[in-house]
C-alpha cells in the first residue's frame, strides 16, 4: 500500500489554516490509497482538536496529534532561540522523536498552503541520494552570501520540505543543525529556512516550482519579475508558467503584508483559498485586519495603484535592503552577547 506521510506544526492561531490546508490535501489526493497525517500541536485547543479529527475522518484518513510539549523542552535545553516567541518553526528538526519506524519519506507543509492537486508523484520520486527536495525561494537573491553561502548556490523555501528520513538520519542532518546552532551561530533572519540552506548545502534536489508556488508568480508577470530579481540560476519562464496553469502546492504566505484569511488583503491567492475554506469545517471562519502598521498600509497603496512593474522593483529593493538590515543587527547583537557570531 503507498502511503503519504505529511507533517503540519502549529500553535491555536494557526489551527484553521492547518486545517483548510488538511482539508485541501485530503480532497485532491484521493487517489493516494493511504495518507498519515502528523500534526504537531503547541496548546491548540480541544475544540480545535475536534474539528481536526473530525475531517480527517471524514476523509478515511489517519491524523495523529503529538503535543509539542515534549518537544519544546528538548529545543530550550539545546538553547535554541523561539523566533517572534514560538518554538514551532523548529519542530521539524526534531521530526525523528515521534515518527513512527516505518516512515521512509516525510513531507513537511507549512499551514499557509492549498494543495492543489495530487501528490503520488513524490511517491516514486528519485531524489539522487539527497535528504530534502525543495523548490527554490522567489524572494531571495545577494542575501544568501551574507549567511554563508555563494552566489551560484540554490537557496531554497523551507515551507514544503519532501524529508528522506533513511538519508537525512544517515548524513546526521539533525545533529548538523544542531551543531551549527551551538557553534557556528543560531539566530538568522529567517530562522529555520536560513539554518536548512546552509545545513543542507550540498544535500538538496531541487524540485520543479508547481510543488511550492509562490505569491509573486502569481501577481505578477515573468517580464516583471526578472526584470527586480536577478537570480544566478532559477526556473525558466516555461517552468513557472506550466508552475502557474498547473500549480500542485501554493504557498499562500504573506504578500503585501497579509495572508489570504486576512480582511482586505490584496493577496492573489485570496479566491482559491476562500473557496476551499468554505468547503471546510472552518466555512464559518470570520476574516479579520492584519493590524499591521503604516508601512504596510502605505505598501497596498503603491501596489493598488502604481504600475506594476515599478512597484515591484521598488519592492524587491526594499525587501533586500531591509534583509541586509536584519541580518547585519542580528550579527551585531550576537558579538555584544556573545563575544562572536
Amino acid at each position: 500500500m503507498s502511503t503519504l506521510n505529511v507533517l503540519y506544526a502549529c500553535d491555536e492561531n494557526y489551527a484553521p489554516f492547518a486545517g483548510i490546508s488538511m482539508f485541501s490535501l485530503f480532497e485532491n489526493n484521493r487517489d493516494i490509497e493511504r495518507i498519515r497525517v502528523y500534526l504537531v500541536s503547541d496548546n491548540v485547543t480541544d475544540k480545535s482538536l475536534s474539528l481536526l479529527r473530525a475531517q480527517a475522518e471524514s476523509f478515511e484518513r489517519e491524523l495523529i496529534i503529538i503535543d509539542a510539549a515534549s518537544i519544546v523542552d528538548i529545543i530550550k535545553k539545546l538553547n535554541i532561540p523561539s523566533y517572534r516567541g514560538s518554538y514551532t518553526t523548529n519542530f521539524r528538526m526534531f521530526f525523528h522523536t515521534f515518527v513512527d519506524p516505518d516512515v521512509d519519506k516525510l513531507l513537511y507543509i507549512d499551514c499557509d498552503t492549498i494543495v492543489a492537486s495530487s501528490l503520488a508523484p513524490l511517491l516514486t520520486l528519485d531524489m539522487q541520494g539527497k535528504a530534502v527536495a525543495v523548490v527554490r525561494d522567489s524572494l531571495t537573491t545577494s542575501y544568501k552570501t551574507l549567511i554563508g553561502l555563494d552566489e551560484n548556490d540554490a537557496y531554497f523555501n523551507a515551507g514544503i520540505t519532501f524529508i528522506d528520513v533513511k538519508i537525512w538520519t544517515e548524513k546526521k542532518i539533525t545533529e548538523r543543525l544542531l551543531d551549527h546552532i551551538q557553534n557556528v551561530r543560531s539566530r538568522y533572519c529567517n530562522p529555520d529556512q536560513d539554518l536548512l540552506n546552509i545545513a543542507l548545502r550540498n544535500d538538496k534536489y531541487i524540485l520543479p516550482p508547481e510543488y511550492n508556488f509562490q505569491p509573486s508568480h502569481r501577481a505578477f508577470s515573468d517580464k516583471t519579475y526578472f526584470s527586480a530579481y536577478r537570480h544566478t540560476s532559477y526556473y525558466s519562464h516555461e517552468e513557472l508558467e506550466n508552475a502557474r496553469k498547473n500549480p500542485v502546492i501554493l504557498h499562500t504566505y504573506r504578500f503585501i503584508g497579509d495572508f489570504p484569511w486576512h480582511k482586505g488583503n490584496v493577496h492573489p491567492d485570496t479566491p482559491i483559498f476562500d473557496d476551499y475554506m468554505k468547503r471546510s469545517l472552518w466555512s464559518d471562519y470570520e476574516k479579520k485586519p492584519a493590524g499591521r502598521g503604516m508601512i504596510f498600509t502605505i505598501e497596498k497603496l503603491m501596489y493598488r495603484f502604481l504600475p506594476k512593474r515599478l512597484f515591484f522593483k521598488i519592492f524587491a529593493a526594499f525587501t533586500t535592503r531591509q534583509f541586509e538590515k536584519q541580518n547585519a543587527a542580528i550579527v551585531e547583537d550576537m558579538k555584544k552577547n556573545t563575544g562572536s557570531v
